[in-house]
């Protein structure tokens, strides 16, 4: 055992060798020949180094800065360096492109590349790098030192011995030896044996297949004058190929017996087939990859593609830009401090598939603003890019101006000029109040007031003009308003305790399509994945009714509290029903989407259905629930608000004193924009219905999570 006092003098923490190895070489790879060799023996093993080597060598790299964030979108190139020079030009003789193809030949063939540091004896930098050989390289171990340094086989029998500093070593790590890698070559050269020596059969086949294979079987003793003559003869007239097929004549009561087996009885062609596929499957090849189109079609071809390039090109660049960072750049000392290799992503993209989700917001972002949410909103929500709503120049089109002005009652002009960035001129008279309440604003085929002001950008809440003079006023505490959060989270709690077995069936169908499409083999049907909406549609539909008749009837209280009575108005089933649609779809969409990103991401080549359908059911299992929490709540507060508000307006609309104020006081972590807007006096109902028409207040940085609703309050109270 190791004393305590004996680890603090070894560099490793515990010894890789034996003291009896101390500074001998005995890691040499006498197997490492061979495996170089094979290449040159066995078509597919060719087909495969040469495929990958060429691959990976023609990859563009680049010299970065690194950025103080860390993150790589904030790196600076550099041009100009001396360690770019000799990456581009590693040595007289070589190209980088050469270079590379030499060291991923080494890798590939025997899990090992060794890169030689040739230095100006007067400079310290490095000036050159060549590759060598890897049966020619012995890493020399040390007990205490872990490794003290390489030698050099020279193939005159010279021995050079190298630094650590002159050599770089590329490996794919051996598990029973630290000091030398392990290729795929080294698991596979009895079956590339095999693959040769059946090769060389059906060569030899040919050019002799005229002796006959089998047993002349004499009754008696030959002497040996018999036996050379018997043997001379047969030898004149069946040796060579010029002599082939030639019947056999035997005398004396001689009998043939055959013990020749034909190519068919030796399955030659089965036994290469095989062959080939332990190759492939050694090295991950995708099948189509090598030319082969037997089963190979547009789809799997391009997502054998997409597999080469991530899985086999994209690792093999890692493991070369690990050795650049780490052991290159550092040889240049601190002109090469804060400075970093990386290649150019060799991954093509998938447009098709980025097509389709494409397709896929923009039908989510158009259900979602026909469903009443703010064009700019809807689309950050999704992920699209910021696309101007409404006019796009500063000034609004002066017939649709005209249009709108003139169509609208006098007394909506202090709303409808200051959203058109109008100064409102004075009135000559006091508007009266409308006779009729309000009705509830209703989906039209034409451009509304409420169309424009929710499709307009809006500009920031500083330059917004003021609503009324009694912005500044706070809501006085409501002893109602709890009721009303508590009876929309107790709503909020039931509808999620009833969605889990429509999540449940949702997840079953995304997997047994995940589990189709990868025994099918059909990477373009993992895009396509969809989960039925049927039961899902119609519970939302029903708690959105539900919660709009109790958010009515509370409304309908609190107006009887400042002596308006109202009547309570019936849910509009024709507008909840197609918003509690068009949630359920882009949820599913959006479990489906994310089924298909997992999915893609396990189908790595040789992955069973079941293995990938069962890690996709772990995945989606294990989502975490907020965004569905986020989305169906807010879909029943905005039941909840277009209860109040239909209410609430008609109330207003009763009482000349009574005002619409904006409500954040369930917002327990408002953001400014509701709190700048927390107590503001609506000028009249269409900006409420504005401001709160969809759920939550719709500037609001949370956006459907939102609570902000409208209450009544009469002039000068506090």
């Amino acid at each position: 055992m190791r004393s305590p006092l004996g680890s603090l003098f070894n560099k490793a923490p515990v010894p890789f060798v034996s003291r009896g190895h101390i500074s001998m070489p005995f890691m040499h790879r006498r197997d490492a020949e061979a495996q170089m060799r094979a290449m040159g023996s066995v078509g597919t093993l060719f087909a495969i180094v040469n495929r990958t080597s060429n691959a990976v060598a023609q990859v563009d790299w680049k010299l970065w800065r690194t950025a103080k964030s860390g993150l790589a979108e904030d790196r600076t190139e550099v041009t100009s360096h001396a360690a770019l020079d000799v990456w581009n030009k590693p040595n007289p003789y070589m190209p980088r492109q050469e270079f590379v193809e030499t060291t991923e030949q080494h890798l590939d063939l025997t899990g090992e590349g060794w890169w030689v540091v040739a230095r100006n004896p007067r400079a310290t930098v490095p000036l050159e790098l060549w590759p060598v050989r890897p049966d020619r390289m012995e890493p020399v171990p040390d007990p205490i030192e872990f490794l003290t340094g390489y030698l050099y086989l020279g193939p005159s029998g010279e021995r050079v011995q190298l630094g650590r500093e002159d050599v770089i070593q590329l490996r794919t790590p051996n598990p029973l030896d630290p000091y030398r890698g392990m290729g795929p070559v080294q698991a596979l050269l009895a079956d590339i044996d095999a693959n040769r020596y059946s090769a060389e059969w059906n060569r030899n086949f040919f050019l002799n297949s005229a002796r006959p294979d089998g047993i002349v079987q004499v009754d008696k003793r030959l002497s040996d004058a018999e036996f050379d003559e018997f043997n001379a003869r047969w030898m004149e007239q069946h040796k060579g190929v010029a002599n082939a097929h030639r019947v056999a004549l035997l005398e004396q009561g001689m009998q043939w017996i055959d013990r020749n087996y034909s190519m068919r009885d030796m399955q030659f062609t089965e036994l290469r087939e095989v062959s080939r596929e332990i190759i492939r499957e050694a090295f991950g090849m995708p099948k189509g990859m090598l030319g082969t189109v037997d089963d190979v079609n547009r789809a799997n071809a391009e997502a054998g593609e997409v597999m080469f390039a991530r899985y086999l090109v994209k690792p093999r660049l890692e493991r070369i830009k690990q050795a650049l960072n780490n052991d290159f750049l550092p040889l240049f000392g601190a002109t090469a401090r804060g400075l970093e290799f990386d290649y150019c992503d060799p991954v093509p993209a998938d447009r098709e598939l980025e097509a389709k989700e494409l397709s896929s917001k923009a039908e989510a972002a158009r259900n979602l603003i026909e469903a009443g949410a703010y064009g700019p909103e809807a689309l950050k929500a999704i992920g699209l890019p910021e696309i101007p709503f409404g006019q796009p120049d500063a000034d609004p089109d002066r017939e649709l101006l005209i249009k709108l002005v003139t169509s609208a009652p006098a007394a909506l002009a202090s709303t409808i000029l200051p959203l058109l960035g109008i100064d409102v001129p004075a009135p000559t008279a006091p508007a009266s109040p409308p006779a009729e309440p309000p009705a509830v604003p209703e989906a039209r085929s034409s451009v509304s007031l409420f169309d424009l002001a929710r499709a307009r950008p809006r500009a920031p809440h500083h330059q917004r003009p003021a609503l009324h003079a009694a912005a500044q006023e706070e809501p006085e505490e409501d002893d109602d308003s709890d009721a009303v959060r508590a009876a929309l989270d107790e709503a909020c709690q039931q509808l999620l305790d009833e969605w889990e077995p429509i999540s449940a069936a949702q997840r079953d169908e995304l997997v047994d399509q995940v589990r189709q499409a990868v025994e099918d083999g059909d990477t373009e049907a993992l895009s396509e994945l969809t989960a039925s909406t049927e039961d899902a549609a119609a519970k939302l539909t029903a708690a959105l009714i539900a919660v709009y008749g109790t958010a009515a009837g509370q409304a309908v209280e609190e107006a009887a509290a400042q002596d308006v009575t109202v009547e309570q108005p019936e849910p509009p089933e024709d507008d909840l029903g197609p918003i509690g649609t068009a949630i359920v779809v882009l949820l599913a969409a959006g479990l489906a989407a994310a089924a298909g990103r997992e999915a893609l991401r396990l189908l790595v080549p040789g992955a069973s259905a079941d293995s990938v359908a069962a890690q996709v059911r772990v995945f989606l299992e294990e989502m975490p629930d907020r965004p569905l929490r986020d989305a169906l709540g807010g879909a029943l507060h905005r039941a909840a608000n277009m209860a109040r508000l239909a209410v609430l307006t008609a109330a207003q609309a009763l009482s000349s004193d009574l005002r619409l104020v904006a409500s954040e006081k369930h917002d327990k972590n408002a953001c400014q924009p509701c709190q700048d807007l927390d107590g503001t006096a609506f000028a009249g109902a269409s900006e409420a219905w504005a401001a709160y028409g969809t759920g939550g207040y719709r500037d609001c940085r949370g956006g459907v999570r939102c609570r902000g609703t409208v209450v009544l309050r009469r002039d000068g109270a506090q």
